[in-house]
């Protein structure tokens, strides 16, 4: 009769990390992971044998965006803020739309420099990513209640969870990018989000998906074809072969020329 083994998932800590040298302590008489893997002698992998693993599958995939979270986890759980920051940062260029990732960045950042600009531009970042997700939404709360807090104990703080906004010194396009789309879509401020946006796209201007946008953006406002049409032809130069940007281009073609079809009817 076939026995079914259990997954290897159930030796995961709860935070993605796999402890290859957990045992069965009951007694059952079935074979645990550890002794299928020939590790019975070992015990539980120490946590520095943890980061030194880690380390060199970072060392070997450094853009993996799993792997550098895991170890910027390893490394604050050790104690290591400004390592863990590092690692974060590099999680988040790795997949700018991991709610999780964004989220975990952010709270070190408010954690180890209590920097509200900043640590809201990447809550505002995570929310947009994973808009159900309830450890971001609650993560992202709770950063609002203690501004909040530190607002009302301290009259020189300015910014407040509706007016918070990205530095005006913020030159990082991402940041600019996701506070635009916060703006947009959440608070459905599009003067305030056309305003970031035209910083985003100085910040990079070689972006086409960032450049589609503010381009979409400007059309929805003003109508404004010459000045639309100019930004497409950029995002369309930048990204000859996105899909996003190429449909976003044609849906501004044909919406232009509706308009200019409907105006030379009304001049009839």
């Amino acid at each position: 009769m076939l026995h079914t083994e259990p997954s290897f998932s159930v030796y995961a800590d709860g935070e993605g990390l796999i402890d290859v040298g957990k045992r069965d302590t009951k007694g059952s008489g079935e074979f645990s992971f550890g002794e299928i893997m020939g590790f019975e002698n070992l015990g539980i992998v120490e946590k520095e044998d943890v980061k030194e693993n880690y380390m060199k599958l970072v060392d070997e995939d450094p853009s993996n965006p799993l792997f550098l979270k895991n170890y910027a986890h390893i490394l604050k759980s050790n104690g290591d803020l400004n390592g863990a920051e590092e690692y974060y940062f590099r999680a988040t260029q790795a997949d700018p739309k991991d709610g999780e990732i964004l989220m975990q960045y952010a709270k070190l950042i408010w954690e180890l420099h209590h920097d509200q600009d900043r640590a809201s531009g990447y809550f505002e970042a995570a929310v947009l990513a994973a808009p159900q997700d309830c450890d971001v939404l609650a993560a992202y709360a709770r950063f609002l209640w203690e501004i909040d807090d530190d607002t009302e104990n301290n009259e020189a703080a300015t910014p407040t969870k509706e007016s918070l906004a990205v530095d005006e010194n913020c030159r990082e396009p991402l940041l600019l990018r996701n506070h635009a789309q916060f703006l947009q879509e959440t608070k459905g401020d599009f003067k305030g989000a056309e305003e970031y946006y035209s910083r985003a796209v100085q910040a990079d201007p070689g972006d086409g998906q960032l450049v589609s946008q503010y381009a979409q953006l400007v059309w929805e406002l003003y109508h404004d074809q010459h000045k639309a049409s100019g930004y497409f032809e950029q995002a369309v130069e930048a990204a000859p072969t996105n899909s996003d940007v190429l449909a976003a281009y044609a849906k501004f073609l044909w919406e232009a020329d509706e308009e200019a079809s409907d105006k030379q009817a009304e001049k009839l």
